[in-house]
């Protein structure tokens, strides 16, 4: 039966292989497969098809390796073959959420109603890639025999830009997709002969499967599973996929909080507050009262004070922790609640009451749904005009110094840094580390909120790999001995990313994009590399449409740095970029030659007046960067001592 299969299949993928090589567009890897099993060899279609011909009664795992070869020829050689292929930056997307923010991509295969499988899989978190089309929240890869090649460049893909799986080496690739790349395949039902032999080829690559009784290869990495609920349970279970670990107590909010009502839009009809006395303040206490005080009767002028007792608890963190209990007001339907200029607003909808127990339990929950080791909070409400005034002229204080405190928080005066790793699910050993003046590059966390989420817990729980599941998402450490000011190596950032990385990295800058940059994920907001060519920084936005002087678009930069560390890259956040410590080991903003004209347009403002920074719009070559610099001559001077 088996060898049935396979004349069949052989004969007609012959008939489908084109006579000559086209690829696929907006990919560093034109022909993934092809870069996977062969590197930077040609391939020989005329070959090829012998070897097709000569193969097809042999054992079938000789035969997959060219049949893959050829079902992805077909494919590039097939007119809507983009509308199928996957670009470099969508597989940045789907690596970012497929890893982190999901169990993993399931592609379903077979049959003709597919819809109670997908939606045991989207109530498991997958992705779903399918070959039935018009199906809602689901990417279709075409019906096809060879179809599935798409969801197999996806993966290889992984592993060549993520994985550091070098092309040609697919024994390495194999051990990776079987490991560690997120995704799985479902034989729903029987297939045609080719689909089975290009699905079985995935499967030899190291892909695992679930697959029916009737599944005929006794080969590849699979399970044999027949109901849905089997197929779902079965299939979840494969050790590549990611799953969600909890340590912390499960936070329930009340039934009348709802996120959700946050961006609810409402017609106010009461309004609280927004006089100089109002203010909404969360601050450090040495013991937390009971849970609600409420001073006078409600009157228009209101205050809000949330002090929290616990360890640690300092103000950096206290006024991160106050953005969440203010927001958390706003999951009561009907409230609006906001600071504005300093003071503090409270508005209400038609039909809805104040209820000071509500708003209470609102910030309770609401901090402990963000922060859930936080519980020794107390919430008072100030109405009466003696006590409110006495409270604000305090909560004034107090805010005006917390703020100064933070403002003063610099790299060289604080002790501890903070490292995370919650972009570890798709970044094999990113590790970022954060300061008061060094925001991660997604910029989606400040030192302060990575700080808190370490000491108190976090509702921000993304999908782990099995063989991570006991590494903490964030960690405080000693920046230990300063070993080079300028590039930023201290001691304890390199025990870190030892400790981190399980000795894979030892050593990095902080400051610095030669030979020990940061690591980088895959969300960063811009990317900063070197140009050894001038001896300088460029800078590239996300998504930049630009070039480089040296022929660099944005997705090859992000395949080049993307989890991670790679000399002459490194991720930064645009804060990062204006910070006074921003590549100072490389010279600094000042020897930043060249940025793209969408990101020139936001930090323009920081170079001198009359330094001259290229943009794509400028020049297009190395060499015209050279002559460019070469008449401004000050960021030649920066570099020359640089160098020295």
């Amino acid at each position: 039966m088996i060898v049935e299969i396979q004349q069949q299949a052989i004969s007609q993928l012959l008939q489908l292989l084109p006579d000559k090589v086209s690829s696929f567009q907006g990919s560093e890897f034109p022909l993934p497969v092809k870069a996977t099993f062969l590197g930077d060899k040609e391939i020989d279609i005329p070959s090829l098809r012998q070897e097709l011909i000569d193969k097809q009664n042999s054992d079938v795992k000789e035969l997959l390796e060219p049949v893959l070869l050829a079902a992805e020829l077909y494919e590039a050689a097939c007119d809507d073959k983009q509308q199928f292929f996957l670009d470099d930056q969508k597989v940045q997307r789907y690596v970012f959420m497929g890893s982190k923010w999901q169990a993993g991509w399931a592609l379903v295969l077979g049959g003709n109603n597919q819809d109670e499988l997908i939606g045991q899989l989207k109530d498991r978190n997958f992705a779903i890639f399918t070959d039935l089309p018009n199906i809602p929240d689901t990417v279709y890869i075409g019906n096809r025999p060879t179809s599935a090649v798409y969801f197999l460049q996806l993966m290889v893909r992984y592993g060549l830009i993520w994985g550091r799986i070098p092309p040609g080496n697919d024994h390495q690739m194999g051990h990776f997709l079987e490991k560690d790349v997120p995704g799985l395949i479902i034989v729903y039902k029987d297939l045609p002969a080719l689909k089975y032999l290009v699905v079985l080829g995935l499967m030899k690559l190291g892909a695992p499967a679930v697959v029916p009784p009737t599944f005929p290869f006794p080969y590849g990495c699979h399970a044999i599973a027949e109901t849905v609920s089997d197929i779902v349970e079965t299939g979840s279970r494969f050790p590549n996929l990611r799953q969600r670990y909890y340590k912390d107590q499960t936070i329930s909010l009340p039934d009348y909080c709802n996120p959700a009502s946050v961006k609810e839009e409402i017609q106010a009809v009461q309004f609280l507050g927004g006089k100089a006395n109002s203010f909404f303040c969360l601050r450090p206490a040495a013991n937390a009262g009971q849970r609600l005080t409420v001073i006078g009767k409600p009157a228009k002028d209101i205050g809000i004070l949330v002090e929290i007792a616990a360890q640690n608890f300092s103000d950096d963190i206290a006024a991160t922790v106050e953005t969440a209990a203010l927001k958390s007001i706003n999951f009561l339907s009907g409230v609006h609640a906001y600071n504005k200029e300093g003071i503090f607003h409270l508005e209400l909808k038609a039909g809805i009451s104040l209820n000071e127990e509500q708003i209470s339990n609102a910030i309770y929950w609401g901090i402990r749904y963000e922060y859930p080791r936080l519980e020794n909070i107390a919430v008072t409400i100030f109405y009466e005009p003696a006590e409110l005034a006495l409270a604000a002229k305090d909560i004034t204080q107090y805010k005006k110094q917390r703020r100064q405190f933070i403002e003063n928080m610099t790299e060289d005066n604080t002790e501890e840094f903070c490292v995370c790793t919650e972009c570890r699910p798709f970044s094999l050993v990113h590790t970022c580390i954060l300061t008061p003046e060094r925001m991660p590059m997604c910029a989606a966390r400040t030192y302060a909120s990575v700080k808190a989420a370490a000491l108190l817990g976090s509702s921000t729980v993304p999908w782990k790999r099995r063989s991570e599941k006991d590494m903490p998402l964030r960690r405080i450490f000693n920046k230990g001995k300063v070993l080079d000011a300028d590039k930023g190596e201290y001691q304890g950032c390199n025990q870190i990313y030892q400790e981190m990385t399980d000795g894979q990295l030892n050593r990095v800058y902080l400051h610095s994009l030669r030979d020990y940059p940061t690591t980088s994920c895959g969300c960063f907001q811009a990317l900063a590399f070197w140009l050894e060519e001038v001896q300088g920084i460029g800078i590239m936005s996300r998504n930049s449409q630009a070039v480089t002087p040296t022929g660099q678009t944005w997705p090859m930069l992000a395949n080049k740095a993307g989890g991670k560390q790679c000399p002459g890259i490194a991720g930064v956040s645009l804060s990062y970029i204006r910070s006074r410590h921003f590549l100072k080991g490389d010279g600094g903003i000042g020897n930043v030659v060249w940025v793209d004209s969408k990101l020139y347009k936001k930090i323009s403002d920081l170079f001198l007046p009359g330094k001259k920074v290229a943009t794509e719009k400028e020049l297009r070559t190395i060499g015209e960067l050279k002559n460019l610099l070469i008449e401004d001559g000050n960021v030649m001077d920066v570099s020359v001592e640089i160098l020295e």
